[in-house]
């Protein structure tokens, strides 16, 4: 099962890769494609996972970092 969504305020390489290091444990990580002038990235991910945990592992992610993660409202999509 995959889950897509788009993560806001993470349109650079490195947010990017703080978003996949923090989905990693929820799941296999499939891809994250960076839109720099949208600042977003958008996410699939594999595995039986929820949009509760995935906000928790973000906002856990944001900390100390300058940005607030987070899945943009409406494009969860599993």
């Amino acid at each position: 099962m995959s889950t897509s969504f788009v993560v806001e305020e993470a349109g650079c390489e490195s947010c990017a890769a703080l978003v996949r290091e923090s989905l990693e444990p929820l799941g296999t990580v499939e891809s994250v494609e960076i839109d720099e002038a949208a600042d977003v990235s958008r996410v699939v991910l594999s595995g039986a996972v929820t949009e509760a945990e995935v906000g928790a592992a973000l906002a856990e992610a944001s900390e100390g970092v300058g940005h607030a993660y987070r899945v943009r409202p409406g494009s969860w999509s599993d």
